[in-house]
């Protein structure tokens, strides 16, 4: 379901701003809160070819972040996403499971906007 990061209690709101979007480099990872109703919203944004994708970070696996117990969330090859906590692997443009687990990261719709703010889509 594309739109399941919406079923989250504190998902942030359409046109919500993540980031400023000269943080995210190309290749990297960055795993971000956005204050959402008081709480913070946990999310994985990189920038892979030009281009940005974003996801709730949660593993499918126990809900925990990717970078419980270590930032380094990227595979050497640059195209999976590792959760740290037990080596689960998602595809870094679809989100999909790799290995690991059995479900996939929950997509969320960004864009960057004239300002230059990476914004929820």
């Amino acid at each position: 379901m594309q739109d399941a990061w919406r079923n989250y209690a504190n998902a942030p709101q359409e046109g919500a701003i993540v980031c400023p979007s000269h943080l995210i480099e190309e290749g990297n990872a960055h795993c971000i809160e956005v204050i959402s109703n008081d709480t913070p919203f946990p999310m994985i944004v990189t920038r892979i070819n030009g281009v940005i994708y974003c996801y709730v970070n949660a593993c499918p696996h126990q809900y925990l972040p990717l970078n419980y117990r270590s930032d380094s969330i990227i595979s050497s090859d640059g195209h999976r996403l590792l959760c740290s906590a037990h080596g689960a692997a998602f595809d870094i443009k679809t989100g999909n499971c790799l290995a690991g687990a059995f479900d996939n990261l929950d997509p969320i719709p960004v864009f960057e906007d004239p300002q230059g703010n990476v914004c929820i889509g």
